[in-house]
């Protein structure tokens, strides 16, 4: 595994940081999927109260989800709703510069319609949109995106799919395995010590990729890498840090 741990979050959330802007400055649109969860809602506040707000040129950047839970932007569980409330609400970034997965709508149709938008609007490499960036969580079953142990078809060639939470049976929308693999880069964002058991076994254990979507998915020909807190990274052997 491609890890790179950060002696702190605060320097973590400043590499990203640093990184949208980077990417801000290209003179082409740039695509980047978000994930849900804590550990990107520290990076959007830390993006809206600092300079990173108005340095960075939003006007470049367009914005995706990798997973959707299957509710209203106005719902405290919506993906979209934590980072309109946390990020966009405080920087100028066009309108259509924002592609959610509407939560509200009937699953079938909308999993139908983003990957419809997805098709028109990302850039195609060898005949499949292109994301620039991919940016990941991890669950502590070692799931990403909504794309669960033991429920995921990773031949699967259509873009999004329904998921189904396997505790609470709720409904998602998720980005495919094999779409998220044809980026150009993906990033795992993994903090907190509740992390550290899985990521111990995802660098540990043989059998890792055929247990845990996280250890499976990474980016075909591109760069994946684990962005590892000093929390997340305790149980790691020597030689994975």
């Amino acid at each position: 595994m491609n890890n790179i741990i950060f002696d702190s979050t605060q320097s973590l959330l400043e590499q990203l940081a640093n990184e949208l802007l980077r990417l801000s400055e290209s003179e082409q649109p740039i695509h980047i999927s978000l994930s849900g969860g804590s550990t990107p809602n520290l990076l959007f506040d830390y993006l809206a109260n600092s300079h990173f707000s108005t340095t960075i040129n939003w006007q470049q950047l367009h914005f995706w989800w990798g997973d959707e839970r299957c509710v209203a932007a106005e719902d405290p569980e919506s993906n979209y709703g934590q980072c309109k409330q946390r990020l966009f609400d405080h920087i100028t970034i066009p309108e259509d510069n924002i592609h959610r997965i509407r939560g509200e709508n009937l699953p079938e149709d909308e999993a139908i319609r983003y990957a419809r938008e997805i098709q028109l609007s990302v850039p195609v490499h060898d005949g499949l949109p292109q994301f620039d960036w991919i940016i990941l969580g991890m669950g502590g079953d070692g799931h990403t995106a909504s794309i669960f142990p033991g429920q995921t078809n990773y031949e699967e060639t259509n873009l999004t799919f329904i998921a189904t939470q396997p505790q609470s049976g709720q409904l998602r929308i998720s980005k495919t395995a094999h779409l998220i693999e044809h980026s150009k880069r993906i990033t795992y964002l993994v903090m907190g010590a509740s992390k550290a058991d899985i990521i111990y076994k995802i660098n540990t254990q043989n059998n890792s990729r055929d247990l845990y979507p996280a250890a499976h998915i990474s980016a075909k020909t591109g760069l994946t890498q684990f962005y590892l807190d000093p929390e997340s990274s305790t149980l790691l052997p020597k030689g994975k840090k």
